[in-house]
């Protein structure tokens, strides 16, 4: 073994031992139908489970939305994963927090993925997600 992977190996696990939080990623497809409030119903499917840390880089919100006559704002943190068994998340998937050993008014907390994170050496998959509160 190298000394950039043996390096790589223990950042990794440096950086796992921070994501104390549990996420589920999953992948929301509408169907062609409504239900009787005439909403669209869809189906969702599991992408990744597992541990996770959510990293607020700014308390700042970028913006805000009118949604359905709510004034919502929206922050962008950034959501950590494991890298080994992440390759499969992609940009516009959903989550939401399991459980969280340092915060638990986290759970239950959701928002999408918002852009990848490609990266030759990286110690965690660093996942730019919005999350609408």
């Amino acid at each position: 073994m190298s000394i950039a992977r043996g390096a790589l190996s223990m950042g990794r696990g440096v950086a796992e031992s921070l994501m104390t939080d549990t996420v589920r990623i999953f992948r929301r497809a509408y169907l062609d139908t409504a239900d009787d409030d005439g909403n669209p119903e869809f189906t969702d499917t599991d992408v990744w489970s597992g541990p996770a840390r959510l990293v607020l880089r700014s308390a700042a919100a970028i913006r805000d939305v009118d949604a359905q006559s709510q004034l919502l704002a929206v922050q962008s943190p950034r959501l950590d994963v494991p890298v080994e068994g992440t390759g499969g998340v992609k940009n516009a998937d959903r989550f939401v927090i399991l459980s969280s050993a340092t915060d638990p008014e986290s759970v239950g907390l959701e928002g999408f993925v918002s852009g990848m994170f490609p990266q030759t050496y990286s110690t965690a998959r660093r996942l730019p997600v919005e999350v609408v509160s």
